[in-house]
């Protein structure tokens, strides 16, 4: 496959049959027609989800399921046209799994045929399809996560004993079988649908207004798209392996490469905090108030945190908030339901499987693996030993902050190129030194430094658990006492 910017195949119908209308304007500004589509389709979204919470503020859930679920289906026909049967297939199939088998197995069945058929898609797909466009793969991967995030709800909610599950997986179980809803849990999509998502403002008797925190993130989606329709031709992916770039000395190679890699980032921004907005100006989103201020917090649908991504302090922290929902969807379908040591493995072969059948999604999501891993055991290892000088705590979070870009650009080459021998250039010009040296931090580390035992642990970022813990229940408690009726629970997405 190639890279985005080259002209897309449509001479199969298969996955990507779209409606034309556009063609000409896709010609004139030399665009094209599959992602002028897709940003048509989000920019019209945005208008129509101020106009569904207006005016539907009062309507009754049949009503409100009605209209989302039919300007839906517009649109996915405008972007894919016929090969929207592609998702009737897998949602009609998973359904009648639902239905069909007990409970306790409905994840299972569930999921290995959401993930079997968008296997076997992908694999059709990277047979016959010679280049990249947006078609109906993408929807089907979100779909796919949707279906079995409800699954495993429905198991927990009517196969497996409460008293076995954890606070997420209680909170978000199911008790009946239903299909629908975006990216999220199906507790928060029901509550939207029931007008029960969001609390009413004691100061105005009306629920929580969105509107401004979702103009601003269209605004920061728009930023990013014109940024990166100024430099997206200057700073290409495809700078790694030029020949005339690989002619400077290392240091000069590298940070040109990081430019690139962080420039093919910005389209993902666009997309994923447009969608934000779009769900935001619908009144989606809603969770919980900020601790110090109790303002309204409309995170829920956040898939990506562009400065934590690009400035996060460690591998981890950038990592956990890039692909947000993708993230939370791994870690309840299977990390929480896989025994035994390979859970991570289980989870980064999973990823690269559901984004389709390139080896060099392998090689990412496994290297991704290793580094995790390791990152996870310098930082047991090596961080509580600067947490008494501040300055030596500032030099350490610097020092994290390179490393993880170091780490992501030579992640993100593999991704980006898909075939076999393109992606070994990173590793052969590296000489694999990041894989050897992620290796040993992981098998001898912590036999030269003995790690800080996890009883001993300390200081406001020791323990993600205890603080998302005791925040979550703050939280809630300040919710309730301003309204019983409606769960507030901060984040359903990453038990940390």
């Amino acid at each position: 496959m190639s890279s985005l910017n080259e002209d897309v195949d449509e001479s199969n119908h298969i996955f990507y049959d779209p409606v034309t209308l556009l063609r000409p304007v896709s010609r004139a500004i030399s665009m094209n027609l599959d992602q002028l589509n897709f940003v048509t389709v989000l920019l019209l979204s945005f208008g129509l989800g101020y106009w569904f919470r207006v005016q539907f503020c009062d309507a009754s859930r049949t009503t409100r399921a009605a209209v989302t679920t039919s300007v839906g289906l517009i649109f996915t026909y405008f972007c894919y046209g016929n090969a929207i049967a592609h998702l009737f297939i897998n949602g009609f199939g998973s359904y009648l799994l639902m239905v069909s088998v007990p409970p306790q197995h409905v994840h299972k069945s569930v999921f290995a045929f959401a993930m079997g058929y968008l296997v076997l898609i992908h694999s059709y797909r990277w047979m016959y399809q010679k280049t990249y466009c947006l078609d109906v793969t993408g929807s089907m991967m979100v779909a796919v996560g949707k279906i079995t995030l409800l699954a495993s709800a429905i198991t927990d909610g009517m196969g497996r004993d409460p008293k076995a599950l954890n606070s997420g997986q209680k909170r978000d179980a199911v008790k009946e079988t239903v299909i629908v809803g975006p990216m999220n849990h199906y507790s928060t999509w029901s509550a939207f649908l029931e007008l029960k998502h969001v609390p009413k403002n004691e100061k105005t008797g009306k629920p929580y207004d969105p509107t401004s925190t979702a103009m601003k993130k269209f605004e920061a989606a728009i930023a990013f798209s014109v940024v990166y329709t100024i430099l997206g031709s200057y700073l290409p992916m495809s700078l790694t392996n030029d020949p005339s770039i690989n002619e400077y000395n290392l240091l000069i190679w590298w940070l040109i490469t990081v430019a690139a890699s962080t420039v093919h980032r910005l389209p993902y921004y666009f997309a994923w905090t447009i969608s934000d907005s779009i769900c935001n100006i619908s009144g989606f989103g809603y969770d919980g108030l900020a601790d110090e201020t109790l303002e309204p917090k409309w995170s829920r649908t956040t898939n990506v945190k562009p400065l934590l991504v690009e400035f996060g302090q460690n591998y981890k922290e950038m990592v956990d908030n890039w692909n947000i929902w993708t993230v939370a969807w791994l870690r309840r379908v299977v990390y929480e339901r896989v025994e035994g040591p390979y859970r991570t493995l289980a989870v980064y072969v999973t990823g690269a499987a559901w984004h389709g059948l390139a080896v060099g999604y392998y090689f990412s999501f496994l290297t991704s693996a290793l580094f995790t891993l390791s990152a996870a055991t310098f930082r047991r290892c090596m961080r509580h030993r600067f947490l008494g000088n501040s300055m030596h705590k500032l030099m350490y979070d610097i020092f994290g902050m390179l490393v993880s870009k170091f780490a992501i650009g030579y992640i993100h080459w593999p991704f980006y190129v898909m075939h076999f021998w393109p992606s070994l250039f990173m590793y052969r010009k590296l000489l694999m030194i990041p894989h050897f040296i992620a290796l040993f931090i992981y098998l001898y580390l912590p036999q030269i430094f003995s790690p800080q035992p996890k009883s001993k642990i300390t200081g406001p970022n020791a323990s993600a658990t205890s603080v998302n813990t005791d925040r979550i229940s703050e939280i809630s408690q300040r919710s309730s006492s301003r309204t019983s009726a409606i769960d507030v629970s901060t984040r359903t997405a990453l038990e940390k």
